[in-house]
This record gives structure tokens, sequence and C-alpha cells, in this order.
């Protein structure tokens, strides 16, 4: 959208709440809610985060033209990663994740040849053995005729807790904030962050979430709540998901 019909329209839809809310805020509130979530639509990823940035300072309109060249000129992107668990739940190979495998006795059948008559269904005169009932089989006993059994890698779970991997959250940011921007430009992948002085800045908006198990990089150590930089762009090519919420492209996910 033009610079102009988009200054309009954030003076048309601003109303004195906007005012004090973060910008992540204005930005969730914006995607997620009736009828703003109805023009985000039809707005491109670009224009949904100037909004965002933009509608707290809706009531100064003096400022709003400056402020939207300053954030356009000055918006980089980043990525930041936050240790969930110091381990990972996963799949159990297996059972393939359903917790039972085959029972080692009957081979899945559920039922095996009869103890007393060895399968013949007939006792020693010849005739019906009365333990089988002449049927020649009796339940399995140790899977109790299920024919599975519970795994014996996971004990039935399907799942078991990986220590060589780990639980991470991964977060997506833009910002226009000129001193996390010297200061992120000139780190290395997993150097080691304090969370609070971006998370909570009113100059950068918290883009996504996504949740994923990694394997623990070489060299770093991972513990629980740690938050480690990962990754920088000066020029984040943004796009909208189909929920509404807007991705880097040009930023990797884990």
């Amino acid at each position: 959208m033009e610079k102009p019909k988009l200054l309009k329209f954030i003076t048309r839809i601003y109303k004195s709440s906007f005012e004090s809310m973060h910008p992540t805020d204005v930005y969730t509130y914006f995607v997620g809610t009736f009828p703003y979530n109805e023009y985000a639509q039809a707005m491109t990823a670009e224009d949904i985060v100037m909004v965002s940035f933009l509608l707290p300072f809706a009531g100064k309109s003096d400022i709003l033209d400056e402020k939207y060249d300053f954030i356009k000129y000055n918006l980089f992107g980043f990525t930041i990663v936050e240790i969930d668990n110091e381990y990972s739940d996963v799949e159990c190979p297996e059972c393939a994740g359903n917790g039972s495998q085959e029972c080692s006795e009957c081979y899945g059948a559920g039922e095996e040849d009869c103890s007393e008559c060895g399968g013949s269904g007939e006792d020693e005169e010849g005739g019906v053995c009365s333990t089988c009932d002449g049927d020649g089989k009796e339940q399995c006993d140790y899977c109790d005729g299920d024919g599975q059994i519970n795994c014996s890698e996971c004990g039935g779970s399907g799942s078991y807790d990986d220590y060589d991997k780990r639980d991470i959250s991964q977060w997506f940011y833009v910002s226009y904030d000129k001193l996390i921007h010297d200061e992120f430009i000139s780190l290395d992948e997993w150097d080691e962050l304090n969370n609070e002085e971006y998370s909570n800045s009113r100059t950068s908006i918290t883009l996504t979430r996504k949740q994923t198990s990694i394997d623990e990089p070489m060299n770093v150590e991972l513990e629980r709540n740690d938050v480690f930089f990962y990754e920088f762009t000066d020029t984040p090519d943004l796009s909208k998901r189909t929920s509404g919420r807007i991705d880097i492209e040009n930023l990797s996910d884990l």
C-alpha cells in the first residue's frame, strides 16, 4: 500500500487504547481480531508490520509521516532460539510410536497350542481335550490374548527422552531499533543473549514462534531457558502464513 493511503488508513482505524499497547500486541490483535483481521487479509505482510508499529503513534499525526520513514528505512529481522527442555521427547524407533510390539511368545496370534494336548484337541484316550474343548489352542498367557505386548524399548509410552536433542522455540522478530541492530549484526550463531532487552522493546515485534527439537550443536551447551542468537537480516523478506501471521522467508528455520 502506498504511504499516503496507509497513513490515512491508520488514522481512520486508530483508537486511544492502541497508544499504550506494545507493537507485538497490536500485531496479534490486528491479525486475529474482527474486523481488523479482515483488513489484514487484504494487506501485504509489510503493510501489516507498518500498521502494527505505527498505530500506537496515530494519535500524534504530526510525527506519523516521519515515523513511517524511519521504520521503513531501518527495518531489519532476526531470529533467536529459546531452550524449552534439556531433552526431547522423540518417537520410539522400535514401535514407531504406537507403544506396542508383537508378542514374542505367540507371534501376534494371541493364542498358542494347548499345553495339555499339544494342539491336537484330543486327550490321551482320543476324546475331546478338556482344557481347550477340542480347539487345540488356548489364550497366550504372556500377552493375555492381545497378540501385542508393551514395547521393550519405551515401555509402552511410544516415546522416550533423548538427551542428545533439545526441545526449542525459535522466535522471529522485526525491529527498527538501531542499538539492537548494531549489537546483533556483530553476533555469531549460538551467541548467548539476554532475552528481555529486545522482547520488551517497543521497537520490536515478535512475529511468530516455531517449536521443534534439534540436535545439540557442537561446542554449545544448551540449558533450559537459555536464549541464543541465531540469524539476522538487514532486508527481511516478509510473507503471510495461512494463519495470517508473518514469516521472514530469508531467515532459516531450524
